[in-house]
């Protein structure tokens, strides 16, 4: 059989997209086993300095203070942000209890994250002499309404904003100039969620604000290598699942407890990278969702925000 031009074209046609589907997803896997196996551990770029602190917001309970016990443990002073000054002293005394190693200094301070009135510089004014070398954006929340968003006030809705993306910005707004004089490599973490790669009924607020976290940290990292480059580097956390006393799941391999997340994504501190997954599993997990269709995840959300709604209830009763 004599294969024309145009049979052979096609052929070397398909064998070439075979060849670079084949080394695309190579390079994922290679990048996936490099990223949370393989590669140094880069925390200690941000020990530099006499007293360095990393500041966590949302620390008082789930995975704000089991990241502050992780960064403790590993050197750091902190400071740690919270609402409620007797769970976020509680927080600080365990903090104490369990670390290793000499007892280092603990700072707090105490900021509702939904109010508009927050005097974020002078916040930052009483922690100005302080070398801040890592922050951890970490508060927020998902308030799961049972409604659509038109069955709220304007106010009501805006703190969820607030919540999820403004008090990340304003605090990070207020403390760049600190950061930029800290005299080496300073990382911002934007705590963020899968959420906001999906469309999720009745968590507008806080899948949009996610995503807005996520454009922040993008335009931030420019602006921070434009002109006269600063040492200060952003990067979005693109969170999955995470049991915390606010969700109540059994833990499981794609449901990790608040310790052993924070355990694990201390290797992934200053990866470089500007968007990270920072629980192996989660990123897994990311990446057979990004393969099924839109009607297939919508359902399966609607089905998951249902039985949440539905059991929520049952404890309110």
């Amino acid at each position: 059989m004599i294969l024309d031009y145009n049979d052979l074209i096609s052929t070397q046609t398909f064998t070439i997209l075979g060849i670079l589907t084949a080394f695309y997803f190579f390079q994922r896997f290679a990048s996936f086993v490099w990223l949370y196996y393989l590669r140094p551990p880069s925390l200690h770029k941000f020990l530099h300095g006499k007293e360095p602190y990393a500041l966590i917001t949302g620390a008082s309970d789930g995975i704000g203070r089991a990241v502050a016990k992780e960064l403790y443990e590993r050197g750091f002073n902190l400071i740690l942000h919270g609402r409620n000054e007797t769970k976020l002293k509680a927080a600080i005394d365990q903090i104490h209890a369990s670390g290793k190693g000499p007892k280092r200094d603990i700072r707090f301070f105490l900021a509702s994250a939904d109010a508009a009135d927050v005097d974020f510089t002078k916040i930052v004014e009483q922690f100005k002499d302080l070398r801040i070398t890592l922050v951890i954006n970490n508060v927020g929340g998902g308030r799961l309404r049972a409604q659509r968003i038109d069955a709220f006030s304007g106010e009501d809705l805006l703190g969820d904003i607030r919540v999820n993306a403004l008090f990340s910005f304003d605090l990070t707004h207020a403390l760049l100039p600190q950061l930029r004089a800290a005299g080496g490599p300073v990382e911002v973490v934007f705590v963020g969620s899968q959420s906001a790669d999906i469309a999720i009924p009745r968590l507008s607020t806080y899948a949009a604000s996610k995503s807005f976290l996520y454009q922040l940290t993008r335009c931030l990292n420019a602006d921070e290598t434009y002109g006269s480059p600063s040492q200060v580097r952003f990067t979005y956390w693109n969170v999955g699942t995470v049991i915390t006393n606010s969700l109540r799941e059994k833990p499981s391999l794609f449901y990790p407890l608040a310790a052993d997340f924070a355990k694990n994504l201390m290797g992934i501190i200053g990866c470089g990278r500007e968007k990270v997954t920072p629980y192996a599993p989660h990123a897994m997990q990311q990446l057979l969702v990004g393969l099924l269709p839109k009607s297939i995840l919508l359902h399966h959300a609607t089905k998951t925000i249902q039985r949440i709604i539905d059991e929520t209830e049952k404890r309110t009763d």
